[in-house]
């Protein structure tokens, strides 16, 4: 195969054919123009762009699989996209702008509930993890009543564990006049708790660590709570799953290879400098509790648990009639990751 830079000095010499002996220059070209080449676009492996809402250390996998090639290594170039929130990532998806997301089961949910074909295939973080923190003065869930809770999105996964936080706090939005105000990213939300603008919040550990050492209540730590549910994951459209199976196994395998290599103590250094880059943070100590977050909470098989949808289904159905009317156990698809697990990868 020829390269485009080998086939056009071969046009140049067909110029200089054509300028002396012009009468062979039709059949130097049409020989020329059988001659097949190939561009560095049909080279480059398929782009594949993967949407990402959370603003903590639950993407560190997909960060790692891009930054150090294993994607590429199961045939993929592989682009890991920051989006606002959960449902604007999912939205991206349902445009056809990505091809997957990495996010929680409850916009899974809503997705499949607007009528969205979508599937989670492989499951990263397999029940809830970070912490629901609340101001000094709050000390049991009774001081939340009446006063408000800052979430990054309506519908996204940190709303998910806010309302699974109160939920195990045995409180209930409407009864308590609990009012959710939205303020994006978690150090906007640090900035409200710390004004006094709200009164509590959900926090990944990285963020949550700093305001326990200030004096802040840590009401429920969601990872040791005993609460069922399917954290980050891998979703992408069931259409997708079927018509294209080995690019959505390359993904599941890269993101497999990243999580085991998070799993080796001789990989810490590199696992620390890729989120205090992601993350923005200065001090390694920063990322530390960032890093053992994830090595505590990431799924050793990342096969998918029906039971997890179930009480984010509960929850959601309250407020969402079209989710009562669907099985939450749908938007399951585990034979991919199953299949990976037979062949011994």
């Amino acid at each position: 195969m020829r390269s485009p830079v080998a086939f056009s000095a071969i046009l140049r010499r067909i110029v200089n054919v054509c300028v002396i002996r012009s009468r062979d220059c039709f059949l130097v070209a049409v020989f020329v123009l059988t001659i097949p080449f190939s561009s560095s676009h049909a080279q480059s492996p398929p782009l594949f762009r993967i949407a990402y809402g959370t603003t903590g250390e639950d993407p560190t996998a997909l960060w790692l699989g891009v930054e150090q090639g294993l994607y590429r290594k199961h045939g993929l170039n592989v682009e890991a996209i920051y989006m606002r929130s959960g449902p604007l990532a999912m939205s991206a998806m349902a445009s056809g702008d990505v091809q997957m997301v990495f996010t929680s089961a409850n916009n899974v949910l809503n997705a499949a509930a607007a009528g969205l074909d979508v599937v989670l295939v492989a499951n990263v973080i397999s029940h809830g993890q970070g912490v629901f923190m609340a101001r000094p003065e709050i000390r049991k869930a009774e001081d939340l009543k009446g006063k408000s809770v800052a979430i990054q999105s309506i519908g996204g996964g940190g709303w998910a564990y806010n309302m699974l936080a109160l939920d195990y706090l045995n409180l209930d939005p409407e009864r308590d006049k609990i009012q959710f105000v939205v303020l994006g990213d978690q150090p906007s939300r640090v900035q409200a708790l710390e004004s006094g603008r709200v009164q509590a919040s959900y926090m990944g550990y990285s963020f949550s660590e700093p305001l326990k050492k200030k004096g802040y209540t840590a009401l429920v730590d969601l990872g040791r709570a005993p609460i069922p549910y399917l954290g980050s994951s891998l979703v992408t459209r069931r259409q997708l799953a079927r018509q294209d199976p080995k690019a959505i196994e390359g993904i599941i395998k890269g993101t497999l290879d990243a999580i085991r290599l998070v799993m080796k103590p001789e990989n810490k250094t590199v696992v620390i400098q890729t989120i205090m880059r992601q993350l923005r943070l200065s001090r390694p100590e920063d990322a530390e509790v960032s890093y053992q977050a994830i090595r505590n909470f990431y799924s050793n098989d990342l096969v998918p648990k029906a039971a997890g949808v179930k009480k984010i289904h509960q929850i959601l159905s309250k407020a969402n009639p079209n989710l009562r009317k669907m099985n939450p156990e749908e938007v399951v698809e585990d034979s991919l990751i199953l299949k990976i697990h037979a062949n011994g990868y």
